[in-house]
């Protein structure tokens, strides 16, 4: 048993190893093409490009791992139902399961690694790549001199050239302009020819100007005339620092707060801070938006406990002294609670008063009208007493008008402030809980790429058995097709996680689910010699249904 068990897996390893490494070559290839207008122009040496591939190669290991399983799977038993060494196997009393145990054994050890790789060494590896790539990016491209254009490369100088002859190292009709002093375009170069050429192992740029003159403009006093000199010369070198085209790397503690930089334990503390925050930009909305109602938010009481509760259940997860530090944080900033009143009318005691007032005016010349309607009124009184009325009136009826409407421009400009926070408060909880489902995705994406070694493993191992087909042909089709289908389930459903419409922890789990019961169908096909990709079985099938749609007619 064991010569079968060592036979069958240097029949794996062999093939594991080779589609593993042309997996991952091709991932960072095809990762890297986005950055090829980065890569141009800027002189990196070969070292760079090594680095970069480097420590690309171990972020596509995430990857390329349930990829090689999968392909290396198919075709090994693929060749061996191929050369019926399957079928000897079988016929010597050893079952599939049995023949599949030594590769399980290695894929489940290689996903307990794998694991432990993407959590531990995957961060630091792309803490290392994106680091050198911002610093790729930002590089300054390589000295190119062109004709009729001005160069401004070069720190505090500007160069411009009629003619570049082929050799790229002699110069026609140079114009320089020197900035260094600061005060604009007050010492230009003129030169008939020049010729350039590195220096002191390409760390300097030096040109040999012949045939020219130096023009300068030299600042005076006030109270005295700038002077102006020109001088001729017959040949003039100039010296250049080129320091400023190395690549300046920058440190690598600016990018550890990126969530590919960090394993599961800091990904785990980043959620818990995140949700916090977002609970905390919620209830200081409602905190401050109560000064903004006079009467609203007035009796019904709103507590914070169970959102309290709730982070306090997380917090218990870590060390008691932090934990006794945080409870003390939270008690004395959420524990407050406010009041919300729905229901409270908003009385316009103004409004009121106005009535009243009205009221009291009809009443009191109602009042004079009866008490005097036996007497006669001179005409000229009753005039003047129904002006005097009217005139009240009006006056009342303005201050009324126009108390209502700075009533109602003031309830206006106080629900546009509240239009306005509401707004920015909303689209900041959008982008934090955007983050926050960021975070959780990155956190289960490391337990669910190394569990999908096992899931390709049992659709890879039981399918090559059925096929009985190895090589690189019809196994590479199939396993590019399974493997097209796990790769566009995560991407769908990463997408509508990091939007907030299914949970992000449950996403990263879904291409995973959708597969194993395709790999779990499989194995039960091949243990009963299932024929699912053999054409006589369906052709037979289609003679029966012929047969019998014969007999029926």
């Amino acid at each position: 048993m064991r010569k079968i068990d060592k036979l069958i897996l240097q029949a794996f390893i062999s093939p594991f190893i080779l589609t593993t490494v042309v997996a991952t070559f091709i991932l960072v290839i095809q990762y890297m093409m986005k950055y090829f207008d980065d890569f141009v122009g800027k002189d990196l040496g070969f070292d760079v490009f090594a680095e970069l591939i480097f420590y690309f190669s171990l972020n596509m290991l995430q990857a390329a791992l349930p990829l090689a399983v999968l392909v290396s799977s198919l075709m090994t038993f693929g060749n061996l139902g191929e050369h019926f060494e399957l079928t000897a196997i079988k016929s010597a009393g050893i079952s599939l399961l049995r023949a599949l145990r030594p590769i399980f054994f290695f894929v489940v050890l290689l996903t307990f690694g794998a694991f432990y790789f993407f959590n531990n060494v995957v961060p630091a590896a792309n803490l290392q790549a994106y680091s050198l790539l911002y610093d790729i990016k930002h590089k300054k491209p390589g000295l190119d001199i062109k004709e009729g254009v001005f160069y401004n490369g070069i720190p505090d100088y500007s160069i411009k050239v009629k003619e570049k002859l082929p050799d790229n190292q002699t110069l026609k009709e140079v114009l320089i302009y020197d900035h260094t002093g600061g005060r604009g375009n007050n010492r230009v170069i003129l030169a008939d020819s020049s010729r350039m050429y590195m220096i002191n192992n390409e760390r300097y740029l030096k040109l040999e100007l012949y045939d020219g003159n130096y023009y300068s403009e030299e600042a005076k006093p006030r109270t005295q005339v700038d002077q102006f000199y020109r001088t001729e010369f017959d040949r003039m070198d100039m010296v250049f620092n080129l320091s400023s085209f190395d690549l300046k790397r920058t440190k690598k503690e600016l990018f550890q707060n990126n969530r590919q930089m960090k394993n599961i334990a800091e990904l785990t503390v980043d959620i818990d801070s995140l949700e916090y925050s977002v609970v905390e930009t919620k209830y200081g909305f409602f905190r401050n938006t109560k000064g903004f109602f006079a009467y609203h938010m007035d009796s019904v009481e709103i507590s914070m406990k169970s959102i309290i509760d709730a982070h306090n259940e997380r917090m218990n997860q870590q060390d008691q002294e932090e934990e006794d530090s945080v409870q003390t944080e939270l008690q004395a900033s959420l524990l407050p609670t406010f009041l919300i009143n729905q229901k409270s009318p908003i009385r316009d005691s103004s409004a009121n008063d106005i009535r009243r007032k009205k009221k009291e005016i009809i009443a009191r010349d109602r009042s004079i009208t009866l008490s005097d309607g036996l007497k006669p009124i001179p005409e000229d009184t009753a005039q003047k007493s129904k002006t005097v009325m009217i005139d009240t009136l009006s006056w009342e009826f303005l201050n009324s008008r126009s108390q209502q409407v700075d009533l109602l421009q003031t309830a206006k400009n106080q629900a546009q402030n509240i239009k306005v926070n509401l707004s920015s408060v909303s689209s900041r909880v959008q982008n934090l809980e955007r983050d926050l489902n960021k975070w959780i995705i990155e956190k289960w994406k490391k337990y669910s790429q190394a569990f999908a070694c096992i899931v390709m493993f049992l659709i890879g191992a039981p399918l090559g058995s059925i096929i009985k087909k190895g090589g690189l042909g019809v196994p590479v089709i199939v396993s590019i097709l399974f493997f097209l289908t796990y790769y566009i389930i995560n991407i769908i459903c990463e997408k509508n996680a990091r939007e907030g419409l299914i949970d992000p922890a449950f996403s990263v789990w879904v291409a995973d689910l959708a597969l194993l019961p395709i790999g779990l169908f499989f194995l039960r096909q091949a243990r009963i010699d299932a024929r699912l990709f053999d054409t006589d079985f369906y052709n037979i099938w289609i003679d029966k249904l012929k047969t019998r749609f014969a007999k029926s007619k």
